[in-house]
C-alpha cells in the first residue's frame, strides 16, 4: 500500500456578509429618490386657450368633474383624456352621458381652432344629450381686476 498522506486542512475563517444594513441603505436611497423626483404627467397637453376679460371661474363640487373635450390646432381630439375622432365622438359622449346623466362638458379648444370645429363639437355634445356645456378660456386678470373696482 502506498503511503499517501493528506494534510489536514487549516480551518478557514467563515465570511459573513451582513445584508440587513445594505438593504436598509437601499431603502433609504429609494425613499429619498421617490420624494425628491418629479414626474411629468403623461398625456398632458399645453393648450393656448383664448383670453377673456369677463370670464368667471366655475364652481363645481368635488364629484362634479366635467367631461373634458379637447381640440388642438393640429386637429387632435381628446375625450376625457383619450384620443378619439369626430366619427367616434357622439357614441363616446353618449356612453359618458349614460354614466353621468347630469354631467357637464367642458370644451377646451385652442384659440386658433376654426369656429366651425367648435360648433361641430357643440353639436356633438347636444346630440349626445348633455345640457351643461362650457368653453374653457384663460381669464385675463388685469382686465377683470380693473372691472371689479
Amino acid at each position: 500500500m502506498s503511503g499517501v498522506v493528506f494534510r489536514a486542512r487549516k480551518p478557514r475563517k467563515q465570511v459573513d456578509l451582513n445584508v440587513v444594513s445594505l438593504v436598509d441603505v437601499l431603502f433609504l436611497l429609494l425613499i429619498f429618490f421617490m420624494l425628491t423626483s418629479t414626474f411629468k404627467r403623461a398625456g398632458e397637453l399645453e393648450l393656448k386657450l383664448p383670453k377673456s376679460s369677463t370670464a368667471i371661474p366655475t364652481r363645481t363640487g368635488p364629484n362634479d368633474k366635467p367631461v373634458e373635450l379637447v381640440l388642438t390646432e393640429q386637429g387632435t381630439l381628446m375625450l376625457d383624456g383619450s384620443p378619439t375622432t369626430f366619427e367616434k365622438l357622439v357614441p363616446g359622449l353618449r356612453a359618458l352621458h349614460a354614466r353621468q346623466p347630469d354631467g357637464q362638458v367642458m370644451i377646451e379648444a385652442e384659440e386658433t381652432v376654426p369656429h366651425g370645429q367648435v360648433v361641430r363639437l357643440l353639436d356633438a355634445v347636444r346630440t349626445a344629450g348633455f345640457r351643461g356645456v362650457g368653453i374653457a378660456v384663460h381669464a385675463d386678470r388685469a382686465s377683470s381686476a380693473g372691472r371689479a373696482r
